[in-house]
């Protein structure tokens, strides 16, 4: 079972901080990249820089390429692409 919500925003987000800051282990923005080929470029510019991209359950999202990486803090983001065009 999925749980979260699915937001998209093709105009402005805005991050807040607050002291007692907390990096997101699980909510994570999702940022489309392109082609599956761009993300697959995406993967090996951040490998070839020491980032390790992680790949999801293939089985969740069919129909979309996605990895996950960290941000310098510690947040949890996931670039997309989808499969069919």
């Amino acid at each position: 079972m999925r749980r979260g919500v699915w937001l998209r925003a093709d105009q402005q987000l805005h991050v807040g901080v607050t002291a007692e800051f907390v990096a997101a282990a699980n909510g994570h923005p999702a940022r489309r990249v392109g082609s599956p080929w761009e993300l697959d470029r995406l993967v090996a510019r951040l490998e070839h820089h020491g980032v390790a991209a992680l790949p999801p359950d293939a089985a969740e999202l069919p129909t979309v390429a996605r990895f996950f990486v960290s941000d310098p803090w510690g947040n949890r983001v996931e670039p997309v692409a989808s499969v069919f065009t």
